[in-house]
C-alpha cells in the first residue's frame, strides 16, 4: 500500500532531486512528460518543461513520479503559473512510496532482443486518423444490436436512434471527409463529442475514467491546432455552442465509428422537440456500443479486405526491464499511435538463445522531444520463463516457496 514520506524525507529528496537534476514524469492528458525542480520554495516548486502549453490549466492538480534510491515515488500537485520554460507548482503536501512495483529494472544483457506485435491484420487506410487506437475487438454479446448481419444493424440503429432523437445520421467517410467542426473534432481526437445541452455547453469533464468525451478545454485545444488565435478560442468554442441552439437543437451526439486509428464514420443524433428528454450518459453508452458493434461488423463483411497491410512486428530499443515489463523508446509515429495506456500487445523476447512470449499492456507513455517511450507490463507468461526470465535478470535462484507467493506468474505482473 502506498504510503507518505516523512516531512523531512520528502525535503530531503526533492531538495536531492533538484541537486542532482533528477527527471521527473509529469502525467498530462494521456501522455508522460519528464521536468526538473529547478527552485524550491516554501510553499511550492519552480520546474524546467519542455511539454506543449495546451496541455496544461491553471488551478488543475497534476500527478507526478520520480524513481529515487530503486524505488518509485509519486505525488500530486496543483499548477500556479507556466511559460515556456517554466512551470511553477503547489508544495505538494504529502510524497508517497510503496506504491506496489513488484520487481527491480536491469540494464538490458548485450544478447537480450524484443520483438511487438500489435496483434491481428493492421491497415493501411484512406479515412481519418485520430489520436487515438481502437483493437477493434469481437464486442460483448448485446440484445440491441447484432453484428452478423450489417443490413439489420443499420435498421437497428435507424429503429433505436428514432426512440430517443429527432434527427440521426449514420456518415461514412469513405470517399467523403468530416464536415462541419462536430465532425472535424472527433475525427481528430477519436472521442465523442456530447452536447447534454446547447444552453449548458460542452462538459467541463470527462465522468468516464477511460476518457471517451471531447471536454470545453479539448474542444478548445483542437481549435487552436486548427489555428485559431488563442485570444479568440473562447469566442468560437461560445459560438460553436450558440450555433445549435440557433438551429433549435437541444441536445446532440457525434459518436467517431473507430477502426485501430482510424475514424471510418460517425453516427450523429440530435433533439429537437422540447417534450423530449436530452441525452443522458447511458444514451451515450448504447450508441457508443451500437458504434463497436458496427466496426467489428465491417471488419467481418469485408469492408477492409482489399485495404494494405501494415507491418506488423517491431523490433524495440529496451532501455530498461525487469521480470515485470519492458520499457522501451521509439521514434514510430505508427507505434505513438497506437500505444495508447491499456492497449494490449504481444511481445517476442530473447534471452540468452532462448525465445519467450508473452502478452502485455502498456502501462505507461511519456514523450521526450520526437521519441516516446513505453512501459509494459507482461501478462501471461508461462511460469517456467517466468523462472528463467528472473533467475538470469537477478542472478539469483526463485524458490518455489517464493514463486507460490507471486500473483504474477502466468497472469501478468507490474513492469
Amino acid at each position: 500500500m502506498a504510503t507518505p514520506l516523512r516531512r523531512i524525507e520528502k525535503e530531503f529528496i526533492l531538495g536531492a532531486a533538484r541537486d542532482e537534476g533528477i527527471d521527473l514524469i509529469l502525467m498530462a492528458r494521456s501522455g508522460e512528460w519528464p521536468v526538473r525542480i529547478q527552485e524550491i520554495g516554501p510553499d511550492s516548486l519552480i520546474l524546467s518543461h519542455a511539454l506543449p502549453l495546451r496541455l496544461l490549466r491553471l488551478g488543475e492538480e497534476y500527478e507526478f513520479r520520480l524513481r529515487w534510491r530503486e524505488q518509485v515515488l509519486a505525488f500530486r500537485a496543483r499548477l500556479q503559473e507556466s511559460n515556456e520554460a517554466r512551470l511553477r507548482v503547489a508544495m505538494p503536501k504529502d510524497v508517497f512510496k510503496n506504491l506496489g512495483r513488484r520487481y527491480g529494472r536491469r540494464r538490458p544483457p548485450k544478447d537480450f532482443a524484443a520483438t511487438l506485435s500489435l496483434g491481428g491484420d493492421r491497415y493501411e487506410l484512406s479515412f481519418p486518423q485520430a489520436k487515438e487506437f481502437d483493437p477493434v475487438q469481437e464486442p460483448e454479446p448485446s440484445a440491441d444490436f447484432d453484428p452478423g448481419d450489417l443490413r439489420l444493424l443499420i435498421h437497428e440503429f435507424n429503429e433505436r436512434a428514432a426512440e430517443v432523437a429527432d434527427e440521426k445520421v449514420l456518415s461514412m467517410y469513405r470517399g467523403r471527409l468530416p464536415e462541419g467542426q462536430a465532425e472535424k473534432a472527433v475525427a481528430r481526437m477519436g472521442r465523442i463529442l456530447y452536447l447534454p445541452s446547447s444552453f449548458q455547453g460542452l462538459p467541463a469533464t470527462d465522468p468516464y475514467p477511460e476518457a471517451r468525451i471531447i471536454t470545453r478545454g479539448m474542444f478548445a485545444d483542437w481549435l487552436r491546432e486548427e489555428g485559431v488565435a488563442y485570444d479568440l478560442v473562447e469566442g468560437e468554442v461560445l459560438a460553436f455552442e450558440r450555433g445549435y441552439r440557433k438551429t433549435g437543437i437541444r441536445s446532440l451526439l457525434v459518436l467517431p465509428i473507430l477502426f485501430q486509428e482510424y475514424v471510418v464514420g460517425c453516427a450523429s443524433l440530435a433533439v429537437k422537440d422540447e417534450r423530449r428528454p436530452d441525452f443522458d450518459l447511458s444514451v451515450l453508452e448504447t450508441f457508443q456500443q451500437f458504434t463497436k458493434v458496427l466496426a467489428w461488423s465491417l471488419k467481418q463483411n469485408g469492408y477492409f479486405r482489399q485495404e494494405a497491410r501494415k507491418a506488423k512486428d517491431y523490433p524495440t530499443n529496451v532501455v530498461d526491464l525487469s521480470a515485470g515489463g519492458i520499457l522501451f523508446a521509439t521514434s514510430s509515429e505508427e507505434l505513438a499511435t497506437a500505444l495508447l495506456a491499456g492497449a494490449q500487445t504481444e511481445l517476442s523476447l530473447r534471452l540468452e538463445g532462448r525465445r519467450i512470449r508473452a502478452k502485455g499492456r502498456v502501462q505507461r507513455v511519456y514523450k521526450d522531444e520526437r521519441i516516446c517511450y513505453y512501459g509494459i507490463a507482461f501478462e501471461d507468461l508461462e511460469p517456467e520463463d517466468f523462472r528463467f526470465l528472473y533467475e538470469t535478470l537477478y542472478g539469483r535462484e526463485l524458490t518455489d516457496a517464493q514463486a507460490a507467493n507471486l500473483p504474477g506468474i502466468g497472469v501478468g505482473g507490474r513492469a
